[in-house]
């Protein structure tokens, strides 16, 4: 896939956060097409921003329960305990403790910085927990040169061995120009933390896994990815690592890479409150890597599974939004899905190039003042199936909004503009399949060029919901199109455009009028479904087993 490099945005962050278990969206009332112009979502973000002052008190380690010892200003925490941490250090604090040990480090308005390997560097113990104190601000400062190749050193500002979760209802504000921003080798999970991490690889790592339960979380990779995960063994309990969980809290990613990158699986869903995911990948993000022709810029990249349940996302991307790989081989003898599943909560995106940059893009179908989608990124793409059963899905630029082997719609509102299908079953290793039994799906693509609204390389199959496409007027470019049948025996199917449809059951052809531009109502089995046509298209069809009007 071809990428380019554009223009670097100033872009300060903010965010608020909110609280695991699934919660989906039952809320059956329609409402109109896609949200506005994608050509304004490049804009920065100007809320808040996490900041922390540096102090310059004097530096001091307290425990009442745990051992340490200072060489020059080398803290070594030698056993289970709750340390606390407070002024300033240039130095290391280091973890080397007991295998069953459990530390907990409370920092208490303390600044750590070092220059020649992670400020806080975990070898050994069953599990650590740093804690920023309430109304504490906290800064840790990797000041190392990024040229480093020393094998022995940290691979983060704070790297650990073991599991690491960062907490409390202080700010903590790290800060790398070497790797890692937090990295651990073990499970890394985030509760309650007002935090902000810059780094020039990945912000936030954890190989094992990643988790964030609540809090307020800045994630910036200058040159890499924003959050990781690495390993896809299995664990005790028999489950693949790889995942990331995202339960609650707010969470805002920018990268030159890849916002979130799960080697197993991505989900979120809504603990004591939903979360609140904001991704900016690429140009967007204001950073961009040095291999832009290769590099991948995806919102969210998975090699087996994204889910969906709750909370919003909104993603403004270089590459595809969502993306789930098929095949991978894990360590369990499965192989990755490929599957992406949205059942509630609510997924915005643009997926398109800035200043009107396009690397063999297209123009959109009228209303984004000239913006172009790069070539190949699609708003939502499975390489296996792609199952819409709940939520609200926005996609307001892409150069295919929704493609995967397999795509099933059974419930939740869904809005594609696409610059070239709308929607695209394409091939894989399955037979193509459309397949929509309930929910309201609503599809744009110019009126001219070689697009589709809706395109099957198998076949398109209606039994429930409520479908409106747009497309061209002629059987090779079209509103919806199949190699195999386009078929309908019950709900509703409007096309605008051209299209080949076969009926059955009760279906019947209605006449209606709502091809041309403009604003336009129409009522299903008493449901009124108001759309607008940012251009004309060649006529109207309408298939139906309900009273359409």
């Amino acid at each position: 896939m071809k990428k380019i490099t554009a223009l670097l945005l100033a872009i300060f962050i903010a965010v608020s956060f909110a609280g695991c278990a699934s919660k989906t969206d039952t809320d059956t009332q329609q409402t109109e097409s896609v949200t506005e112009s994608a050509a304004q979502t490049a804009e920065a973000v100007t809320d808040t921003d996490i900041s922390a002052k540096e102090t310059t008190s004097a530096f001091s380690v307290t425990t009442a329960d745990g051992a340490f010892e200072n060489s020059g200003n080398v803290y070594t925490l030698t056993t289970a305990g709750t340390y606390a941490l407070e002024g300033f250090l240039e130095g290391q604090i280091v973890v080397d403790a007991g295998d069953d040990d459990e530390v907990v480090i409370e920092l208490s308005g303390a600044t750590i910085s070092c220059g020649t390997d992670s400020p806080i560097k975990i070898l050994n113990a069953d599990k650590v927990e740093i804690s920023a104190k309430k109304n504490t601000e906290n800064v840790i400062n990797d000041t190392r040169s990024s040229s480093l190749t020393d094998d022995t050193l940290g691979k983060g500002a704070i790297y650990a061995k073991c599991d690491l979760k960062m907490k409390g209802k202080g700010t903590l504000v790290v800060n790398s120009v070497y790797n890692n921003g937090i990295h651990t080798t073990k499970d890394l999970e985030i509760q309650n933390l007002s935090l902000k991490v810059t780094a020039p690889s990945t912000a936030l790592k954890g190989d094992d896994s990643v988790t964030v339960t609540s809090g307020e979380v800045v994630a910036i990779s200058t040159g890499g990815d924003g959050i990781k995960t690495e390993n896809t063994d299995v664990s005790k309990k028999g489950v693949t690592r790889g995942d990331i969980i995202i339960c609650g809290g707010s969470v805002t990613v920018y990268a030159a890479g890849d916002a979130f990158q799960a080697a197993h699986s991505f989900e979120m869903s809504a603990g004591e409150s939903e979360p609140a995911v904001t991704v900016y990948t690429g140009s967007y993000s204001g950073y961009t890597s040095s291999d832009a022709a290769t590099t991948s810029y995806k919102g969210v990249k998975v090699q087996n599974e994204i889910n969906i349940l709750a909370g919003s996302i909104t993603l403004q991307t270089y590459d595809d939004g969502l993306h789930a790989d098929y095949g991978t081989a894990f360590d369990d003898g499965q192989s990755g899905l490929g599957t992406i599943n949205i059942s509630g909560g609510t997924v915005t995106m643009n997926v398109y190039a800035p200043e009107n940059k396009t690397a063999g893009g297209r123009m959109g179908p009228g209303r984004w003042g000239g913006q172009q989608t790069v070539i190949g990124a699609d708003g939502i793409h499975a390489d296996g199936t792609l199952n819409i059963s709940g939520g609200e899905i926005n996609i307001d630029s892409a150069y295919e909004g929704l493609e995967a082997n397999i795509i099933n719609v059974s419930g939740g509102k869904t809005y594609v503009a696409a610059n070239d299908d709308g929607v695209n079953a394409c091939k894989g290793n399955s037979t193509p399949q459309i397949n929509v039994t309930g929910g309201y799906l609503d599809v744009t693509v110019s009126p001219n060029g070689d697009t589709d609204g809706i395109d099957s390389n198998g076949t398109y199959n209606q039994t429930g919901g409520v479908v409106i496409t747009r497309g061209p007027g002629s059987d090779m470019a079209a509103a919806i199109d199949a190699d195999g049948s386009v078929n309908i025996t019950s709900g509703t199917l409007i096309v605008l455009g051209y299209g080949r449809v076969s009926t059955g059951g009760n279906v019947k052809q209605v006449s209606l009028s709502l091809h041309s531009s403009g604003s336009h109502t129409v009522t299903v089995d008493g449901t009124k479904y108001t759309f607008t046509n940012s251009n004309g298209y060649s006529s109207t069809s309408c298939y139906s087993d309900a009273s359409v009007s």
